[in-house]
């Protein structure tokens, strides 16, 4: 009589042999801090990162945030800022957008030796302040040619930007009121032509205008060459007196008059300068310029 057959033996065999030949992840190194496996084809691996959205909380602080004021930039670092955090400032004069960009990375590398412990540098708050609206309006109209009723109404539009005698220095140039005149008075006399322009010891220019029907007719106006502007080049920033020339030419088409604005970028490092100086005295990090990458 044949012996009975032990199925349930046979089935814990044939599972040991299969578990044994069959693929499976094998581990290749084992530093303490961490593990590396090599995973056959057909497997997924779930890392840390992926276990660690089923906690309550993150194991370190991470991220990026941007900000707009220099205000709620420092109040950003203050709360956060650790021993290595480091600030790195960069500068684009020549932008109307966004001349200035500061970056804190909050868990950078503790300072010292190559041997100091290194940070993550994953942890960032970013100052990018936006141009002022007045900034970008003279940026952007800095060197245009214009018409009499253009360049008038341009002036009329921005008044409010005029610094004149209001800053120290300001002796000689106009005001607003009176650079809105002068607008005025070309647009009243479009249908002349230029005769001679004489420098006066005020700051200013006496331009003689000549009818076209009768030379004898000559009507005087006061025209300042150069003119001063108080503009703030970042939002809700300080104001800063920047200097523009006058020009205008007289052709067949009529009298054209622009402005070329004096070193602006000048403007925009003073402001950056003193920012980043206000930035370092409320955060105690010293800016360096540069980017991180």
């Amino acid at each position: 009589m044949p012996a009975p057959t032990n199925h349930q033996g046979d089935q814990g065999n044939f599972a040991e042999t299969i578990a044994r030949i069959a693929p499976h992840p094998v581990e290749l190194v084992n530093t303490g801090n961490g593990r590396l496996f090599a995973v056959p084809e057909g497997y997924s691996l779930e890392t840390d990162a992926t276990l660690q959205k089923l906690q309550p909380t993150p194991a370190r602080k991470a991220g990026t945030v941007r900000l707009k004021t220099q205000d709620s930039f420092v109040q950003y670092v203050n709360q956060h800022k650790q021993p290595e955090s480091q600030l790195y400032a960069s500068v684009n004069a020549k932008s109307a957008d966004t001349p200035l960009v500061v970056t804190a990375v909050l868990n950078d590398h503790a300072h010292g030796t190559l041997t100091t412990p290194p940070g993550w540098c994953d942890f960032k708050a970013i100052l990018a302040p936006d141009s002022s609206p007045e900034w970008k309006t003279w940026i952007g109209a800095n060197g245009q040619k214009m018409s009499q009723m253009e360049f008038a109404t341009f002036i009329e539009d921005n008044i409010h930007c005029f610094a004149g005698n209001d800053v120290e220095g300001g002796k000689g140039f106009p005001a607003g009121g009176e650079m809105l005149q002068m607008a005025l008075a070309f647009e009243a006399s479009s249908e002349k032509r230029i005769r001679s322009a004489v420098r006066l010891q005020s700051g200013g220019v006496q331009i003689e205008h000549v009818d076209t029907d009768d030379a004898a007719t000559v009507s005087r106006m006061q025209a300042f060459d150069r003119f001063r502007l108080g503009l703030a080049p970042f939002w809700r920033g300080d104001s800063y007196p920047l200097e523009a020339k006058l020009r205008y030419r007289n052709t067949g088409g009529g009298l054209t008059l622009w402005f070329d604005l004096v070193r602006p970028d000048r403007v925009v490092d003073h402001a950056v300068e003193e920012m980043l100086a206000q930035i370092e005295t409320s955060t105690t990090i010293k800016p360096i310029f540069g980017s991180i990458v």
